[in-house]
C-alpha cells in the first residue's frame, strides 16, 4: 500500500465527511438521511488504514468545519463524531453487537448530556431551550396542518393535548435519545457490514445479524418497568420507569426487524417489496409496534428456530 493511495483515501473520505455535514446543514429535509451517516467515512477509511489515521481524520474535519462554520457547526459535528472513538475501540474485541452499540450510545449519552449541561449551566435551563423548541416546532406542524385541509376540530384538539405532549416528550426525551443514538450506530455498522466483508470479523463477532436476540433476562426488566406504571405516586421512579420501558423496546424492536429479515432472505422476497416493508415499519406506528411485539414474543414462539437449531447444529445447512 503505498502513501499515495492512502493520502487519496484520506482526501476522498476528508470530501465525503465535508459533504454530508455540509449538505444535512443546508437542506434540512436531506439532512435526515445524510446527518446519520457523517460518521461513515471516518469509520471506514480507519478500518482500512488503521485507527490513528482515522482520528487524524475527524480532527481535520473538525478543524475544517470551525473555518467554514464557526464553533457551533464545529461542535454538532464532533459530537456526532464521537461516536467514531469507541467504535474504534471496540475493533478486534470479538464483542457482541449489542455491547458495541449499547456501550456506544450508552457513552455518547453521556459525553453528549455533559456538554450540553456545561453550555446550559442547568438541567432547568436546558429542559426549557428543549420545551421552546418543541412548542415552535409544534405550532408550525399545527400551521401545516391547516393549510393541507385538516379539520379546525382536529387542529384545536392538538392544539389543547399540546402541552400535555409537549412535556410527555420532554420526560421520555433520554429514551428518545438513546433510541436515535442506537439507530445511527447500527446504520453505520450495517454500511461497514455490507462494504467490507473482509473487514467484518474485526468489528463484530461471528454469527448472522438476522439470527440475532437479545438477552432473554431482559424481558424481566421490561415487565417490571412496565407494572411500576401502575403503582401510585413514584413520580420520578416512574419516568426512570417509562425511559427503561421504552429503551427495552428499543430492543426487541431490532429484534422483530432482524426475525423480519431473516425470513425476507429465507423467502427470497424482492428487493423492492422489502424496501417497502421496511419503510412501512419505520413510518407507520401499526407497524412498528408489530414488529416490537414479534420480537418480544419471540421469547416464547422462537419464530427463526433458533432453538432448534442450537439442539442439532448438525443438521443447520
Amino acid at each position: 500500500m503505498s502513501r499515495m493511495e492512502v493520502f487519496r483515501s484520506f482526501l476522498l473520505a476528508l470530501a465525503s465527511t465535508m459533504l454530508l455535514v455540509l449538505s444535512g446543514v443546508a437542506v434540512p429535509l436531506v439532512g435526515i438521511l445524510l446527518i446519520p451517516l457523517v460518521p461513515q467515512p471516518a469509520l471506514a477509511f480507519g478500518l482500512k488504514y488503521g485507527k490513528g489515521n482515522g482520528m487524524g481524520l475527524l480532527l481535520l474535519a473538525t478543524l475544517l468545519l470551525f473555518l467554514i462554520g464557526g464553533k457551533e457547526l464545529a461542535l454538532g459535528y464532533s459530537l456526532l463524531a464521537l461516536i467514531v472513538i469507541p467504535l474504534f475501540f471496540s475493533f478486534g474485541r470479538k464483542w457482541s453487537i449489542e455491547s458495541v452499540v449499547v456501550g456506544t450510545a450508552a457513552g455518547m449519552l453521556a459525553a453528549v448530556s455533559g456538554v450540553l449541561l456545561y453550555f446550559f449551566g442547568s438541567l432547568f435551563q436546558l429542559q426549557q431551550v428543549i420545551r421552546g423548541a418543541l412548542k415552535e416546532n409544534l405550532e408550525i406542524s399545527l400551521k401545516m396542518y391547516e393549510k393541507i385541509g385538516f379539520s379546525g376540530e382536529s387542529v384545536e384538539i392538538l392544539k389543547e393535548r399540546a402541552p400535555h405532549m409537549i412535556e410527555v416528550i420532554l420526560q421520555i426525551m433520554p429514551a428518545l435519545a438513546f433510541a436515535g443514538l442506537v439507530t445511527v450506530i447500527l446504520l453505520n455498522l450495517f454500511f461497514l457490514y455490507r462494504r467490507f466483508p473482509d473487514y467484518r470479523s474485526l468489528f463484530l463477532s461471528s454469527g448472522d445479524l438476522k439470527e440475532w436476540k437479545s438477552p432473554e433476562p431482559l424481558i424481566w426488566c421490561f415487565i417490571l418497568s412496565g407494572f411500576s406504571f401502575f403503582l401510585p405516586g413514584w413520580g420520578v421512579l416512574k419516568i426512570l420507569a417509562l425511559n427503561l420501558f421504552l429503551v427495552i423496546a428499543v430492543f426487541y424492536f431490532f429484534q422483530g426487524l432482524s426475525i423480519v429479515a431473516y425470513y425476507f432472505h429465507y423467502k427470497k422476497v424482492p428487493f423492492f417489496l422489502r424496501s417497502l416493508a421496511y419503510a412501512l415499519i419505520v413510518f407507520e406506528q401499526i407497524f412498528t409496534l408489530f414488529v416490537v411485539g414479534l420480537g418480544l414474543f419471540d421469547l416464547w414462539g422462537d419464530f427463526r428456530r433458533l432453538k432448534k437449531k442450537n439442539l442439532n447444529p448438525g443438521r443447520v445447512s
